[in-house]
């Protein structure tokens, strides 16, 4: 099914005003090619109910076909509202399967997949539907309200519709009418590794509505089969409508050994793996080039080979890091590492003297090749040497002892998060993370790291219990002060100098002014004259956040000692 076209549903649900038309509508011939059709797209229908159209999926165990089985499927009675229920005599009681009285013996030993149900409880007497639970178990599939679909993450971290639900409100007489369908690749992995067939269940009644008063004996009955999968029987009442009723056997199965492939992330044709080439500073043979990073063309310390190491660096330009900062919510960018939510990781990056990015091939490697070309169009040559903390922690196997100012503040509060302090809260689990460095040049990046830096740490200041505390010390806070001023009171109040208060608690105010002149309005000289004042003092937005960041630090090391003591 075309997801982004259905215009084809509607010529099976609408019923034609000409005469001609309409017995051409109830000849049913669309039938046949609208079910085989439907399974060249990439989701296929296993559930739909419209007017005039009815179709229901269940897998059953991949069968031989003869005769006597096809006879006996065609028997099925089923739609997706039969699920487990009790069963009571009288004197016993037992639960009987979905399937159990579907009408026929073989597809009594299937396997529903869509569970429509009702509960007379919600005001809205509306029918909902599930996935068997074993299906989403091993699929991994979750279902999300505002997709109205089940979905789980592809190989790039987007999130992918895998069951489908799709509403119609727009048929003749106000009809409305539900379609469920699935992603025939994701489907075949289930189907594959329980070798199971699956079986399309259909009914097509066509008939005029406003003038319709039923079957009788008259209409003419032929056999729907199609040598490829579909049985069915097909009864027409000439000028008065149709209706048929049969099956179709669907094989989507595909290897096991691409299941496998796919676990382990191995290609499932070698073929279909792509590696770039990055300009790369090749020091085992001492020269800068442009290397793949295909692990075939790279080699480890233990094998006697020309080829460049394994831990080649290769040197980026810092805006390849911004990609990961724009969306959150996919990507989670550490101080050293970059993952994309259920698809990779990279393992190691560090910035340089010069402000270089750099990894090593190894583990560009590990990435999809659409990730790779992302860090290729970035690649430049070495300006500076590796980083300190990269040689110590890469290639000396020791821990990097130097001091590095802004995981040490989230380190600091992180404490304070976890012994409950009361006068600073962690007001968003994710707002540490948010938080990094600017990499790049652009005042917009380093605008947007103050607002995140601002509401880590000043959001999380509790006024109440401030102001609270300041009265228990013998203070008498204007009402008109703000967390900042007031933490300065209690610090006055505490034996600490007034100068020295003011002192300790400027960082805040550094970060909090910042903040509301970078973001807090749409232009402005005063935000300008900030900026160069940054540039000028620190050379780079990085070295400016990585001052105040060490000013901020010493201040909740500072303050966190003082309200301790208290």
């Amino acid at each position: 099914m075309d997801l982004f076209n259905i215009k084809r549903i509607y010529s099976l649900t609408t019923e034609p005003e000409g005469k001609t038309e309409f017995d051409r509508w109830t000849s049913q011939e669309d039938v046949v090619s609208f079910l085989s059709e439907d399974l060249n797209d990439e989701y296929i229908i296993v559930y739909s109910s419209l007017p005039h159209t009815f179709v229901h999926s269940v897998f059953i165990p991949k069968p031989v076909l003869t005769k006597d089985l096809v006879n006996d499927l065609l028997k099925w009675s089923s739609n997706p509202f039969s699920s487990w229920g009790l069963t009571c005599s009288s004197s016993d009681a037992w639960i009987e399967p979905p399937l159990y009285n579907s009408g026929s013996q073989t597809l009594s030993t299937g396997e529903q997949i869509v569970f429509g149900r009702s509960f007379e409880g919600i005001n809205s007497n509306r029918n909902y539907y599930e996935i068997n639970q074993k299906i989403s178990h091993v699929l991994d599939i979750h279902f999300i309200p505002e997709r109205n679909a089940w979905c789980r993450l592809d190989d790039h971290g987007d999130m992918l519709d895998v069951f489908k639900i799709i509403e119609i409100d727009d048929f003749p007489r106000n009809e409305t009418g539900t379609i469920i369908c699935v992603k025939k690749d994701v489907l075949s992995e289930y189907s594959s590794v329980e070798n199971l067939t699956l079986m399309r269940m259909f009914d097509f009644t066509r008939y005029r509505s406003d003038n319709f008063l039923g079957w009788d004996n008259k209409q003419e009955s032929k056999e729907i089969q199609n040598s490829k999968s579909i049985y069915g029987s097909l009864m027409i009442k000439p000028g008065t409508g149709s209706y048929s009723n049969g099956f179709q056997l669907v094989e989507i199965n595909i290897p096991k050994e691409n299941i496998v492939d796919r676990a382990w992330g191995r290609p499932i044709d070698e073929g279909q793996k792509k590696y770039c080439s990055f300009i790369a500073n090749d020091w085992k043979n001492q020269v800068i080039s442009e290397i793949s990073c295909d692990p075939d063309c790279i080699s480890n310390y233990f094998t006697e080979s020309d080829l460049p190491y394994e831990i080649t660096p290769a040197f980026f330009r810092p805006e390849v890091l911004a990609k990961y900062k724009a969306d959150r919510a996919k990507y989670k960018l550490g101080t050293r590492s970059v993952s994309c939510r259920g698809a990779w990781h990279l393992k190691t990056f560090d910035i340089n003297s010069a402000g270089q990015v750099h990894t090593y091939l190894i583990y560009l490697s590990s990435m999809p090749y659409e990730e790779q070309l992302h860090w290729k169009q970035y690649n430049e040559n070495p300006k500076a040497p590796l980083s300190a903390r990269a040689i110590r922690t890469d290639f000396e196997g020791q821990f990097y002892e130097g001091y590095d100012p802004l995981p040490s503040l989230k380190h600091k509060l992180e404490v304070l998060h976890t012994q409950s302090a009361e006068w600073w809260v962690l007001r968003d689990e994710s707002a540490p993370d948010k938080v990094h460095y600017p990499y790049t040049e652009s005042k917009d990046e380093w605008a947007e790291e103050i607002l995140n830096l601002d509401q880590l740490l000043v959001e999380g200041l509790q006024e109440k219990w401030l102001r609270k505390k300041a009265k228990e010390l013998g203070c008498k806070p204007d009402d008109r002060l703000r967390a900042l001023k007031l933490l300065e009171i209690i610090l006055v109040a505490i034996d600490f100098n007034q100068d020295h208060a003011r002192e300790i608690m400027t960082p805040f105010h550094v970060v909090h002014n910042l903040r509301s002149l970078l973001k807090g309005h749409t232009s402005g000289t005063e935000a300008e004259k900030e900026r160069k004042k940054a540039l000028k003092e620190h050379g780079n937005f990085r070295k400016h956040f990585e001052k105040i960041s060490a000013d901020c630090d010493e201040t909740i090391k500072i303050i966190g000692k003082a309200l301790k003591e208290i």
